[in-house]
């Protein structure tokens, strides 16, 4: 049985789930160096925005290229 792709919803959540995590942590990491919480959440959505757009961009990739590959019977 070949896998297949998580429909777009899964990855969809994936992304929501990563940029909020990551957003949490690089906010408290600015307060933590004393920076107020509004001068801090605006980049770190941002960064967060950007690299679980990478990170889940190349899981997705990853994914399409296993489904593909899984369907033309390569290894």
């Amino acid at each position: 049985m070949s896998p297949r792709m998580p429909p777009l919803s899964h990855w969809i959540v994936q992304y929501l789930i990563a940029v909020v995590t990551m957003t949490a942590l690089l906010t408290g990491f600015d307060m933590m160096g004393g920076a107020t919480f509004a001068r801090a959440v605006l980049p770190a959505l941002a960064w967060a925005a950007v690299a679980s757009a990478l990170f889940i961009g190349t899981r997705y990739r990853n994914a399409k290229r296993a489904s593909i590959r899984n369907t033309l019977g390569k290894k």
